[in-house]
């Protein structure tokens, strides 16, 4: 079943992104605020409820990871979405720990941030918290393929540049690389 997405909140300090993500969410049907802090969207959802929250993760003072679990207390059925200009694995595991259901790089796609967010069930990262291992493990190796594929399209597919980008050694990522089959 998937879920509507009716109404957002975009927290992110650079204001171009978030006034360009919240004209392509508002297009698309759905109210879309915006705040430009981590305080400033803890107020806005102490407010009112939202389906999905995109926090960016470098914003000033505190960053996105500490937003996470405050955000999920005052909406715990909203989708939470991590976005990032960089693909980075620890980033995505910290954020998936903290609570987020997902992590994507910027720019963001708004059709696929609609069509992840939508997929995902309510309350999914709470039953996932309890899920056997197995199953969150599953949800992290496909994070980090995507993570690892999008490190080596920004690096022409070269394998040492995309290493350095994600902070691992070179023989380290050729080895996740066989491992995911790619």
């Amino acid at each position: 079943m998937q879920r509507k997405i009716s109404s957002a909140l975009l927290v992110d300090d650079d204001t171009a992104f978030r006034c360009a993500l919240q004209g392509a969410l508002r297009r698309r049907g759905v109210r879309a605020v915006t705040a430009a802090s981590i305080d400033e969207g803890a107020h806005v959802l102490s407010d009112e409820t939202v389906d999905l929250v995109a926090v960016d993760f470098r914003m000033p003072g505190a960053d996105g990871l500490t937003a996470i679990s405050r955000y999920r207390k005052l909406c715990p059925d909203a989708v939470i979405v991590m976005l990032t200009g960089f693909g980075d694995i620890p980033l995505t595991v910290a954020a998936m720990r903290e609570g987020a259901d997902t992590l994507m790089t910027k720019p963001v796609d708004v059709e696929k941030l609609l069509r992840e967010a939508a997929s995902i069930r309510p309350n999914e990262h709470l039953r996932e918290s309890r899920a056997p291992v197995s199953a969150r493990s599953l949800k992290l190796a496909e994070v980090e393929r995507e993570t690892i594929e999008t490190a080596l399209a920004n690096a022409g597919g070269v394998v040492a540049t995309a290493a350095k980008m994600l902070g691992i050694d070179r023989r380290t990522l050729q080895r996740k690389l066989r491992r995911l089959g790619s």
